[in-house]
């Protein structure tokens, strides 16, 4: 592998109703150096043996991956050697994507954003809370008079094959529309000026309370639309003396500061909704529905891939299959370095659920992709942008002094 597509495994600890039941086994083996095997078994004939739990090994399928990380692996350890090197990324002005998958309860949004109603929270912050630890960190270290950074986040979702805006909620069926200075974009989409992990922090709970869950029959909740939560770092650095003579001479002719051009980078953390066996998961009506909707843009995600890695590569890739493939169609196999995080579950009751993920993410880790610094080199469009996000925020300041003031009013009539 080249690194721009890595694959990475988590096997979640065994469910409570897995450990109590008499066909309980552990059917997911860590070989170690990146290596996993999943053993397929059968129930003994006999009924007495049946009755004992035991089980006949009939089957060993092996794979290898960039990383594999058993039941008893932290989030620390997980975010250090899956994501962190993604926000590493994003800072040297790179897109990154964060691609969690897998079926349905197998910890994919605890991998993303962590287990926020635990009294342990701090260990168990996830995957994007560590992220924009990492890279305030970063911007508090290297912020200056010569260096700035702009921090901009996003949350959609994708439900049913409609995108809406989690932080706008009245904001739905937005469309996907690219241009060759921003790539693919969501038009429309609103993006928030971020100056602290607290304020992403509270962005992401307040998307996350809005985005589409229900109790299904295989997780009490179950997340029935795709997540996408996007952070967008701009940094520009000025020049150092007798550097960059040609931006220099193109630049302001008063004596002020000149400026390198901007890299902008962007890390997409897409939590995407499980995979479901509608005979495991009995759904009926809406879930129904939601299920077969779930299930088509997966199966558009492996087509993607399946077009990507076969011997003699495809002319057309169909990326225009789904809204979720648009979206990430930077994301396999274009402008970006991207990791997959695929999850399943120790146990021998969801073997074809394992199998099938690990088959998919085996596959996916053929991807190759292209990745390329973004700069821009427009900077009266930009300061345009900085001086209309500055308009933005001091008439929202503004707008709120006048109800304060106003609250005041009623206050002292009263």
């Amino acid at each position: 592998a080249d690194g721009t597509f890595r694959v990475v495994i988590r096997i979640r600890p065994p469910l409570e109703r897995e450990l109590s039941s008499p066909l309980w086994h552990r059917a997911v083996a860590v070989l170690g150096d990146g290596r996993v095997c999943l053993q397929e078994v059968v129930p003994e004939a006999n009924a007495g043996d049946r009755a004992s739990g035991t089980a006949q090994v009939v089957n060993n399928h092996a794979f290898a991956f960039d990383e594999v990380y058993d039941q008893t692996a932290s989030q620390p350890e997980v975010y250090e050697g899956t994501a962190q090197r993604s926000v590493e990324s994003l800072l040297q002005g790179y897109n990154a994507t964060i691609l969690a998958y897998g079926p349905t309860g197998t910890g994919k949004t605890y991998s993303m954003e962590g287990n926020r109603g635990g009294v342990a929270y701090a260990d168990e912050r996830g995957i994007i809370p560590r992220s924009m630890e990492d890279v305030f960190h970063h911007i508090q270290r290297g912020q200056d008079s010569h260096r700035r950074f702009a921090v901009r986040a996003s949350y959609l979702q994708i439900y049913n094959e409609v995108i809406s805006d989690l932080l706008k909620p009245d904001r739905s069926n937005l469309m996907i529309r690219e241009d060759r200075r921003r790539g693919i974009f969501v038009d429309g989409l609103s993006e928030w000026l971020c100056r602290s992990p607290a304020e992403v922090q509270t962005l992401l709970e307040h998307g996350s309370a809005a985005r589409a869950t229900a109790q299904t029959g295989a997780n009490d909740a179950s997340s029935r639309s795709h997540a996408v939560f996007v952070v967008s770092v701009e940094q520009s650095e000025a020049l150092a003396d007798g550097e960059g003579e040609s931006e220099r001479a193109a630049g302001p002719a008063d004596g002020r500061i000149g400026w390198k051009p901007v890299r902008v980078g962007r890390l997409n953390l897409v939590d995407l909704a499980g995979s479901e066996r509608l005979r495991l998961t009995g759904a009926t009506g809406q879930r129904l529905e939601e299920t077969k909707k779930i299930n088509q843009s997966l199966s558009a995600i492996g087509n993607v891939i399946s077009a990507l890695t076969e011997r003699c590569p495809r002319q057309h890739v169909p990326y225009r299959d789904s809204k979720l493939t648009r979206l990430l169609e930077d994301s396999l196999g274009g402008n970006c370095r991207t990791t997959m995080v695929a999850m399943v579950s120790p146990a021998a009751e969801a073997f074809f659920e394992s199998l099938s993920t690990l088959k998919f993410a085996h596959r996916a880790r053929a991807i190759r992709n292209s990745p390329r610094v973004n700069e821009d080199l427009d900077q009266k469009a930009l300061l345009r942008r900085y001086e209309a996000e500055v308009k933005r925020l001091r008439a929202e300041l503004l707008e709120s002094q006048q109800v304060q003031q106003r609250q005041m009013e009623q206050l002292q009539q009263v």
